[in-house]
């Protein structure tokens, strides 16, 4: 475990300025997500209250089917590091990966900017605890088997371009462990979305009552 945790700081450190890249990556899918819940036209912003409101009332009562929210938000982030995992050995997916990392940043973005901008003061403690812990850990996720991805596919192609050998069972054997670690760190994610961050909801409207 600990050569595993050596390797994983020394990737890091190696490939700091690509970590960077995936960040700005990020804060500009937050910023288009948050600017375009402002700018969409008044019939999708009720549509967009209507729903933020009906979620937090039937937090805030209890009605929430915790168990399918459960294997919805599974089924999502799940799928969605695959997805990503997948891609990081095919000679297509470098640009498939940053587009698909923008746009899980914008729908975030979007996320926060509507329901901000619908409960005004109330929204930015609302958003607060949407943001923290669970969403910052997920983008960390999303970030780090993106890069882990985007490096492997980069393997890829210049294997085929150059011709070279690739230790591919080395690689995917990191890989894998890698896309495990994930998967446990948003399994527990899921848990707390599911089953906490709902109470947390409603403590915020018995505040504000």
């Amino acid at each position: 475990m600990k050569k595993y945790l050596n390797n994983f700081r020394r990737n890091i450190y190696i490939n700091k300025n690509l970590f960077v890249f995936l960040l700005v990556i990020v804060i500009i899918g937050l910023l288009s997500g948050a600017i375009f819940s402002m700018i969409i036209d008044t019939t999708d912003k009720k549509i967009v209250f209507d729903y933020l409101n009906d979620f937090f009332n039937n937090a805030r009562d209890g009605k929430l089917y915790f168990d399918n929210s459960l294997f919805n938000s599974l089924i999502f982030t799940l799928l969605f590091v695959v997805i990503i995992w997948f891609l990081g050995v095919s000679v297509i997916g470098f640009f498939i990966i940053l587009f698909l990392l923008f746009l899980k940043a914008f729908v975030l973005g979007f996320s926060l900017g509507s329901i901000i901008l619908n409960f005004k003061i109330k929204g930015i403690l609302l958003s607060f605890l949407y943001v923290f812990p669970h969403q910052v850990v997920n983008v960390l996720i999303y970030m780090l088997v993106s890069a882990y991805a985007l490096i492997i596919s980069f393997k890829v192609i210049r294997c085929f371009t150059t011709k070279k050998t690739l230790d591919f069972k080395g690689i995917m054997n990191r890989y894998t462990i890698v896309l495990l670690i994930s998967i446990f760190v948003l399994v527990i994610s899921s848990v707390y979305e599911i089953y906490l961050l709902p109470h947390l909801f409603t403590l915020v409207f018995t505040f504000f009552k």
